[in-house]
């Protein structure tokens, strides 16, 4: 069964980075159901893995944020997103043709219940596969780039061997909470037991975007991407 399973990941990989992924990892969340089942439904908490993929956002375009809102940002995180999307749709039917049971995460949807929540956590899915880390500024950092990058996940029942999960490196930096405008992130470290409340004020964060969008015309900020220094240079 080992064997098999190894198989079908070298599989998917294969095809996510001939598709365009520049990470791939398999989450087990078998550990993490309760809070998926509490946080994002019964259906959701249903699937025992997840596959998670990832694909860099260019860094001098991450650069140019340091300066103010970039519409060249917003486009290319729509080009992003929408390679995502469909890397994920072709690996979920590549998963269903081969008998087993896949569930696509778009990108970037939020709830129309809670704007302020995803439909599904890409960064539970990539940190439990090893793509990174949940940083001081609640984004994924991953050791080659940084949180310069964006996230999708597929669902599956399919038995795929995981990855192993990465430390935290952040230690005592604190350039995304010196870089945060509205004072948005506190400079907690993430703990999967405490409250988002404890580590981030979406309202604020969301308040300063909008604040952007009146004043600017385009609704960006990233400067806390920008600032960290994972993957930087």
């Amino acid at each position: 069964m080992e064997i098999v399973t190894n198989i079908l990941k070298e599989q998917l990989k294969k095809k996510a980075n001939h598709l365009g992924a520049d990470l791939f990892g398999v989450a087990d969340l078998e550990k993490a159901q309760l809070y998926i089942k509490d946080n994002y439904g019964l259906e959701f908490s249903k699937y025992p893995s997840a596959v998670s993929l990832g694909v860099f956002f260019p860094k001098e375009i991450v650069r140019l944020l340091e300066g103010g809102p970039q519409q060249i940002y917003s486009y290319y995180y729509g080009v992003i997103n929408h390679k995502l999307d469909e890397i994920s749709l072709l690996l979920a039917n590549y998963l269903e043709k081969m008998g087993y049971k896949a569930f696509p995460i778009p990108a970037s949807q939020q709830l129309i219940t809670n704007k302020y929540k995803g439909i599904f956590s890409h960064k539970l899915a990539a940190s439990l596969a090893g793509l990174g880390w949940v940083g001081k500024s609640c984004c994924l950092i991953n050791g080659q780039v940084g949180p310069r990058l964006r996230l999708a996940t597929v669902l599956t029942n399919a038995p795929l061997e995981p990855d192993s999960p990465t430390k935290n490196k952040c230690g005592s930096c604190t350039a995304c909470v010196s870089a945060c405008i509205p004072g948005a992130i506190k400079g907690t470290a993430f703990n999967p037991d405490d409250p988002l409340s404890k580590r981030f004020d979406p309202k604020a964060c969301d308040d300063y975007f909008d604040y952007v969008q009146s004043s600017h015309g385009i609704g960006n900020c990233g400067k806390c991407i920008a600032a960290c220094p994972w993957g930087r240079e």
